[in-house]
């Protein structure tokens, strides 16, 4: 019965699969709360919040808030305003807090009685929808199993970014179940198929593809994503904008539906580095300062680049064709910031060869892992098989383009065991490949390309960051990783902030006035 069951999924997949790109939400957004507020809004005034939501940064809004001529509430309305008009297309927020404006007005009582709580007081935020966050909203996953499903409290993430005054506009889509899925990034079945920004022909990479979205688009100021493997950085770098993944553990992973718990980790994305870095300091234990990022940072420094594997990068995500242009761009970025640029590579067995053994691990967590999450938060899935039979009683609905993660895993029959032995050894191989990589190039920074180098920077527990390096040659945007020791990432913010500062590559996408 299993077999035949696994067989007639993976058929349905395959059919669906064709027709991802259509895939939409599964309840509209609610707009309700806010409704007055919103048509209050004037033409001219919409025109001034665009430009901040797009263009400005969380240091220039500050200043604004300070000075008295924007608050919190009419900058939260100007999100909404923009995700009311984008939304329809982008599917890159799957559900609206209906307490966002209240949370607004709450921040300028503050400012009004000199109570502000830090860089990120008053600033909208959107957080993915694996983080827990508790009611009215929900924490799903993406996934129609969990579609009813509320956090009974705020993960530690969500209560850092409560105490540092940001004001949670709604939660952010992903790939379904972190990327567990279906092979198309940026679907899933509850919050639809997100789009890139940059045109419908992109991809917007995945897990963390709706907060991506949502910040390259204005729809909030920052946003919260998490990396299991290039979850984070990789819709960064095709949405042209920021991300930072911390060292695993420098963000707290509790109540947040898990891929593979012993790599999972909550980072920022921002339209530019310093605003990364506010958010990453209100949600971590990474201390950057308001203002005291140092363009200065790669002067002198050695830095190892991945040339050979940026060269080599093959991937049906984005179009390599132009690598040696895009490799010339991060050497005069590293040559103009006063680094010393020196070839590294990665040491001894391929990166790729290191993927196809960790893709174990991936459908291990799926295994294990996240069915253990739904076991403990649904009345209806106790295993991957559960899972799966659930999906394929209302494939359209519950699994509209696919499921070939879930098929996969299921046929792998991986034990608890082999998974827990399997992560265990792709860790520290991990470990033992990039360490040797910086040793051998006599280097604490190395430089590859999106996320080339994903599964061994995230599986060793390495802080990386995406900063943007323009567009390809077909419109895309793309991004260089920067990739630093462990617990270093201090070090590495600056270092991402000097090389944002020495490039100053990234293009906005074409949305203003729409």
């Amino acid at each position: 019965m299993r077999s035949v069951r696994t067989a007639r999924s993976l058929v349905t997949g395959a059919l669906l699969g064709r027709r991802a790109a259509k895939v939409s939400r599964l309840r509209p957004l609610d707009f309700g709360p806010f409704g007055s507020d919103l048509d209050r809004l004037t033409p001219e005034r919409r025109v001034a919040l665009d430009h901040l939501l797009t263009g400005g940064t969380v240091a220039s809004i500050q200043a604004r808030l300070t000075e008295g001529s924007l608050t919190a509430e009419e900058l939260v309305i100007g999100a909404l305003d923009r995700i009311r008009r984008l939304e329809p297309t982008l599917c890159a927020v799957v559900e609206l807090n209906p307490d966002a404006l209240v949370e607004a007005r709450a921040a300028d009582a503050r400012r009004r009685e000199g109570a502000v709580m830090g860089d990120m007081d008053g600033i909208p935020v959107t957080v993915k929808d694996n983080i827990g966050s508790s009611g009215p909203m929900h924490t799903t996953g993406g996934a129609v199993v969990l579609a009813d499903h509320i956090a009974q409290e705020d993960s530690p993430v969500v209560a850092s970014l409560r105490a540092a005054g940001s004001v949670l506009v709604g939660k952010a889509n992903l790939s379904e179940l972190a990327g567990a899925v279906c092979r198309q990034p940026g679907v899933s079945a509850v919050g639809g198929a997100s789009r890139n920004p940059y045109g419908a022909g992109y991809s917007p990479g995945g897990s963390s593809s709706g907060s991506a979205v949502a910040v390259a688009a204005g729809l909030s100021a920052v946003s919260v994503g998490t990396e299991t493997s290039g979850s984070l950085l990789a819709p960064s770098a095709f949405n042209g904008v920021v991300g930072i993944k911390p060292t695993h553990g420098r963000t707290d992973g509790a109540g947040i539906i898990p891929l593979v718990r012993r790599q999972d980790t909550a980072g920022a994305v921002g339209r530019c580095v310093a605003d990364a870095a506010a958010l990453l300091a209100a949600i971590s234990d990474v201390v950057v300062e308001s203002g005291s990022l140092d363009p200065d940072a790669l002067s002198g420094v050695r830095v190892g680049v991945l040339r050979a594997d940026i060269l080599s990068q093959r991937t049906p995500l984005e179009d390599t064709s132009d690598a040696e242009e895009v490799l010339a761009r991060i050497m005069e970025g590293l040559l103009d910031s006063g680094a010393i640029a020196v070839v590294a590579e990665v040491s001894e067995e391929s990166p790729g060869q290191f993927d196809r053994n960790f893709a174990k691990v991936v459908l291990g967590g799926l295994t294990w892992d996240t069915t253990d999450f739904l076991a403990a938060n649904t009345g209806t899935v106790t295993d991957l098989e559960s899972l799966q039979a659930f999906n394929l009683a209302h494939p359209r609905r519950r699994m509209p383009a696919g499921q070939f993660f879930v098929d996969l895993a299921t046929l792998s029959g991986i034990t608890r065991e082999g998974y827990e032995a399997a992560s265990d050894a792709a860790c520290r191989r991990a470990r033992e490949m990039l360490e040797a990589s910086f040793d051998a190039a006599g280097v604490d920074l190395l430089v590859s390309i999106t996320n080339r180098h994903s599964s061994l920077y995230a599986t060793g527990g390495f802080p990386a960051a995406n900063v943007p390096l323009g567009l390809r040659s077909n419109g895309m945007p793309t991004g260089a990783t920067l990739i630093g020791r462990r617990n270093e990432d201090e070090l590495l913010v600056d270092r991402a902030f000097a090389f944002e500062q020495a490039t100053c590559l990234r293009v906005a996408p074409g949305l203003d006035g729409r």
